[in-house]
């Protein structure tokens, strides 16, 4: 009798455990799709917001700080959003991309940030922002390898949050560390002044790719070709110093220029432009801050005017 008792109520707590776990694992995720924290704005944009757009900036933190859609769409006439993600490569820009083409009308215009690294693929920096939408199919099945995540993660309530403490504060509206900064339409404005320690750090830099991220890239590149989507590749501003320290940029430019005649989509290359010999546009060696993004914004939009 003491053992079924004990069975019983063994039973129910688990199954009282269960059930907040549920309920935590709903509420955050919930907050997180409402939140402002930089790393889910331009998702929750994709999943619940309202706007449709007839264009969309693609790259890393180099696309997300240096290309002003505002600027854009005043010049252009053009509704644009930018969708770079910080930290990543092709392959997790091509996952947000995707997500984007499921929830959104299909853009007219892509402006597709390259660089040295953009090939190399992904090294899980902030995984942490899938994990509001891992319930997602399609989500969970381009990301579960690349970040490692595994059925428990998707399937068992609190599982993906666990070890991510200020996800799960600002899942629960408590105060955390995650930044929100003043963001509009994905771009993210830096209004910091020249910091040459990165500079100072790099002793060279080598243009580098993986064969599977090419592939990626390839393959997308086909699929805007073959939609009838207007791709141009755009290599942004850097610091000449930088330049200056890499071993390979002509065989970059050419690698790239490859795929740019291929499916004949634009290449521009801003490597060597004005803005690259002042340190005042820049907040570090590889991006400029908000007086030279928007100088910068200003130059691309002119520039597409006369190629689109």
């Amino acid at each position: 009798m003491d053992m079924r008792r004990f069975v019983i109520k063994t039973g129910i707590t688990a199954l009282l455990a269960l059930l907040i776990a549920i309920g935590l694992d709903m509420l955050i995720t919930r907050n997180l799709h409402r939140s402002k924290a930089r790393m889910f704005q331009t998702y929750n944009e994709i999943y619940f917001g309202n706007g449709d757009y007839d264009a969309i900036i693609m790259g890393s933190s180099r696309g997300q700080v240096q290309y002003s859609p505002a600027i854009l769409d005043s010049i252009l006439d053009i509704d644009c959003y930018n969708i770079s993600v910080d930290g990543r490569c092709i392959d997790a820009e091509i996952v947000i991309y995707n997500a984007y083409r499921q929830h959104k009308p299909k853009p007219k215009l892509i402006i597709q940030n390259i660089d040295w690294g953009a090939l190399i693929g992904s090294n899980m920096y902030e995984r942490e922002q899938y994990l509001p939408y891992l319930y997602l199919d399609d989500l969970y099945e381009q990301t579960k390898e690349s970040e490692q995540f595994s059925w428990a993660d998707r399937y068992l309530p609190l599982v993906r949050y666990a070890g991510y403490s200020e996800v799960i504060k600002e899942g629960l509206c408590l105060k955390n560390k995650l930044v929100s900064p003043a963001q509009y339409k994905g771009y993210v404005a830096r209004d910091e002044e020249w910091d040459g320690s990165t500079f100072n750090s790099i002793t060279s830099i080598h243009f580098d790719w993986k064969p599977e991220v090419v592939e990626m890239f390839d393959k997308y590149l086909a699929q805007c070709k073959e939609e009838g989507i207007q791709v141009v590749l755009v290599y942004a501003p850097i610091y000449i110093g930088v330049t200056e320290k890499m071993d390979s940029v002509q065989s970059m430019f050419d690698f790239y220029q490859i795929y740019a005649d291929k499916y004949g989509f634009p290449f521009l290359n801003y490597t060597y432009d004005s803005l690259c010999y002042d340190t005042n546009y820049f907040y570090n060696a590889t991006h400029l801050n908000r007086k030279g993004a928007e100088l910068f914004s200003r130059k691309l939009a002119v520039d597409l005017k006369g190629v689109l």
